[in-house]
Parts: C-alpha cells; sequence; structure tokens
C-alpha cells in the first residue's frame, strides 16, 4: 500500500514569545517567513514556504504537518474518523489542509497545493581568490526531515500511525526481550523511489508529547560550524554530535527557549518498499549509537501537547 504523505511540510509549536523563538531559530537555521502578533512563520533555504510554525501561547507543541502525496487524496483523507473536514490555509504559500486527532489527542495536519517559493541562494562552495576555508554563521537548513513522539501506549499508536498515513516499519528497538518494545521507526512507502529511514519515530514515553523535530541541514560541515554558532549565542545544548547507528545519520540536538527539542539531521542512507524491517536489541537508556550515552534530559524529553487554537 502506497503511503498516503510523501513527507513532512512542518512542526506546529506554541511559545510565550515569539521574538525568543525567531532568534533561537534564526541562531538554528531557518529565515523568516512571515510574522504577525500570532504566528511565527519560519522556513530554509529550499522551496518550502515554511518549515515551522510557533503560535503565540504556552509552551507545547500543537501539530505535525505532512504533505499528501497528490491533493486528490484530500477528499479521501477527510472522510476518515476524527477528520476536521477540508479546510483553506491562512499561511504563506495557502493551499488546503485536513486535520486530524490522533488517539492521544494530538493534532496532524495532511497539507496539499501549497504554492513553492524560490530557493535561497546555495552557499558558495569554491574558494575565490581572496576566500579562506572558514565558514561562520548559522547552518543552513533545507527541509524537515522527521518528528520523533513519545506515548504511554505505544502498541496502540504504531498501529494508528500505520494505518493511518500508510506507512512502512523501519526497525524496532526493544530492551532485554523482544516483547519488551520502547520504540518504532516507520518510513513513508513511495514504492521503489528512495525515502528516508523514518518519517517518525513513536517510543514509549510517560506521557505523550513531542520528542524532538528534526531538520536537514545543506551539508555535514552544517552541523559542525552550526554547533560553533549556537555555542556562541549560548543556546542549550543537548546531545551530540554524533551518529546514529540506525539510518546512519550525523546529528546534534539543541533545546529551544521552551524546552521543545530541535536537531540539525544528514543523513545518506535511503530506503525503498523493497527495505528490510528489523528488530534491534538495544540497551537501557537508547545507548545503541556511536558516541556518548544519551542523557537522562534526552531520553526522557517529551514536550507536551497543546490544543489546536482556532
Amino acid at each position: 500500500m502506497t503511503s498516503a504523505i510523501q513527507g513532512m511540510t512542518h512542526v506546529r509549536l506554541s511559545a510565550p514569545d515569539l521574538g525568543r523563538m525567531q532568534a533561537f531559530l534564526e541562531d538554528f537555521g531557518m529565515a523568516l517567513a512571515h510574522r504577525d502578533e500570532k504566528r511565527l512563520y519560519m522556513r530554509g533555504v529550499g522551496d518550502s514556504p515554511f518549515l515551522h510554525v510557533t503560535e503565540l501561547g504556552e509552551p507545547g507543541v500543537v501539530s505535525f504537518g505532512y504533505q499528501l502525496r497528490d491533493p486528490s487524496l484530500l477528499d479521501e483523507v477527510a472522510k476518515l474518523p476524527g477528520a476536521q473536514g477540508i479546510e483553506s490555509i491562512d499561511a504563506p504559500g495557502g493551499g488546503k489542509r485536513v486535520r486530524i486527532v490522533d488517539p492521544n489527542g494530538f493534532t496532524l495536519e495532511f497539507m496539499a497545493e501549497q504554492e513553492r517559493v524560490p530557493t535561497l541562494q546555495p552557499r558558495v562552495v569554491v574558494r575565490g581568490a581572496d576566500g579562506e576555508s572558514r565558514v561562520l554563521g548559522a547552518a543552513r537548513v533545507v527541509r524537515i526531515a522527521h518528528t520523533a513522539y513519545a506515548t504511554p501506549n505505544l502498541a496502540d499508536m504504531i498501529d494508528w500511525y500505520q494505518r493511518t498515513l500508510g506507512l512502512l516499519p523501519t526497525d524496532e528497538l526493544f530492551v532485554g526481550s523482544r516483547d519488551n518494545v520502547i520504540g518504532r521507526f516507520s518510513r513513508v512507502d513511495l514504492g521503489d523511489e528512495l525515502v528516508d529511514h523514518h518519517v517518525i519515530f513513536l517510543l514509549r514515553g510517560a506521557r505523550a508529547g513531542m520528542h524532538h523535530v528534526s531538520y536537514q541541514v545543506e551539508g555535514v560541515d552544517d552541523i559542525f560550524f552550526g554547533f560553533d554558532h549556537m555555542t556562541r549565542q549560548s543556546h542549550d545544548h543537548v546531545r551530540g554530535i554524533g551518529r546514529h547507528a540506525l539510518g546512519s545519520q550525523i546529528f546534534n540536538y539543541w533545546m529551544s527557549p521552551f524546552e521543545q527539542m530541535h536537531e540539525h539531521w544528514i543523513s545518506h542512507e535511503k530506503m525503498n518498499a523493497q527495505s528490510r524491517f528489523n528488530d534491534i536489541q538495544i540497551g537501557e537508556g537508547m545507548s545503541y549509537d556511536t558516541g556518548e550515552r544519551p542523557p537522562e534530559r534526552f531520553v526522557k524529553q517529551a514536550t507536551p501537547i497543546v490544543a489546536w487554537r482556532n
């Protein structure tokens, strides 16, 4: 079964200070797309009109946005249980969407017909007559890659997300015995077309919430000089630089001023519908990756869900 979606479009968070969030995201590697009294839209260097939305309000996560594989699927998605019907989008790029609430009370936005925007000028990679091998400043974010989502009812949520989004299982993690599953990575099913290792990672947690949102950068160097830039600006570093053994992903994690974890990410491993599903035994505290053991705050992270505001 081919997935209803082809990837992510954005994450929608909530924060009491849009100015502080904008400053964090600019240092993280995004640019302003639009801002008003109630919402902040940030874009990357690619052609998406926005990759990140912040609503004015209490700190939390409001929704995940997904790109429908075809606009014709809007009518089909609108018939799913809990769907809100087809809406016009009042945001950069316009378009249409259908909102659905998952069993944890969390909103998903299924997006279609957004207008693309001009890409930002690519980084110069050929040294000029007066150039040097130094890059200072923020990383360059290209696109939103995936999210990780903690839930106390893991098995039911895995089943719901696979059925609703039409996802394929990539890797499942367990500790000790095989029935002690602590998380599953799931990817988009686009047949023979190559896709990322996962579009969502569902993991077992004491409460439902966003573990992190991941953004692909322009090149692996961005993760390193992005680290230098974020450090100079005294942002809250959580974990990295490291490599996830699953997905062959180079990563670095940062916390927003409002306890929402953001990842710089890049990977060269791709999959299709024929790629193998693996069961992976890991140690306590997600100790499987290359590098240091994850800190406790990383393992227990879960940004609380905030209800959608009309």
